[in-house]
């Protein structure tokens, strides 16, 4: 996130995440990461520490450059050149400021950008999912597990209207992440489409799996019947059926409408068809949702998650 009073600065050279390397054991944290190119990056600091970057770099392969003000750092230089700026202007920003309280969605970039799933669960465990308030205590939180992934040396979680974005960077000697041996299923559902480049399906379309049943094994058949091993590589979509009730004091549209909206957040997926019914029950409205979500699971294909 960035710096209520904080200045954006760019570095380039050569490996320009070993100099976030060196700043952090400085004890400087870079927030705001992007990319500019191959061998330059932009990001925000505290305006108290660019004197101390400086120094750090003074004598080295790296070129820093301060770019602009940024946070309440930029908005004091603004009133400082203009200082009969009316109330109502003021007003106005923090109403605009108002209106970005809420993440709506969440975006995963960077070298180590294959962990995006794992990433989002990361951030929801901290409180940060699509249609929730931001937090900066959460976002912090965040960034510290976001660290734990394997070969990941840097974490950024800032947020830039109602979009949250995630950079993570992978060190250049990471290894590689292990294959999965097989594919399977991340919940009970019927199986919609089954693509297999590598392994043996063991269901079909039109199935219904249960959570955690293997749909594609890590092995091959020989012409004489023999099983060779063999890391699996394919991909599934599952149509998964997801209930739930919610209580309310009086019945409205607002009632229906808020306890369809939770969930499809609980449900997760890609929504299909949704359908409710509300019943009176110890005087109070119990509203009871079906909904049917799209799950999609991958395998040793890319980014997809496994």
């Amino acid at each position: 996130m960035t710096p209520l009073f904080g200045v954006r600065m760019e570095i380039s050279g050569i490996a320009p995440l070993r100099a976030l390397e060196k700043l952090s054991a400085a004890g400087i944290r870079a927030r705001d990461v992007r990319k500019e190119g191959v061998a330059r990056l932009n990001f925000c600091v505290k305006s108290k520490e660019t004197e101390k970057i400086f120094a750090i770099f003074a004598r080295s392969c790296y070129t820093v450059t301060r770019k602009e003000s940024v946070g309440l750092t930029r908005l004091a230089a603004f009133l400082r050149r203009r200082p009969g700026i009316p109330a109502g202007g003021l007003a106005a920003v923090a109403l605009a400021a108002s209106s970005n309280l809420f993440v709506l969605r969440i975006c995963v970039t960077g070298s180590a950008a294959r962990y995006a799933e794992r990433a989002e669960e990361i951030l929801a465990e901290a409180g940060l999912s699509p249609f929730s308030l931001y937090s900066e205590g959460a976002a912090e939180a965040a960034e510290a597990a976001l660290l734990t992934l394997p070969g990941v040396v840097f974490a950024s979680v800032g947020k830039e209207g109602c979009v949250l974005t995630v950079t993570l960077e992978e060190s250049a000697e990471a290894p590689a992440p292990a294959q999965k041996a097989s594919l399977a299923a991340p919940r009970s559902g019927v199986i919609e489409e089954l693509t297999v480049l590598r392994g043996t399906p063991l269901v079909a379309e039109g199935d219904s799996v249960a959570a955690g049943q293997t749909l594609v094994g890590g092995y091959f058949l020989t012409e004489a019947g023999e099983q060779r091993q063999t890391p699996a590589v394919a991909r599934c979509s599952l149509l998964c059926t997801y209930e739930a009730e919610f209580v309310g004091a009086a019945d409205s549209e607002q009632f229906r409408a808020r306890s369809v909206a939770a969930a499809r957040l609980r449900a997760g997926g890609e929504l299909v068809s949704s359908s409710y019914t509300v019943r009176e029950e110890a005087g109070g409205y119990v509203c009871a949702v079906s909904l049917v979500v799209r799950v999609r699971v991958a395998v040793n294909m890319g980014s997809a998650s496994g």
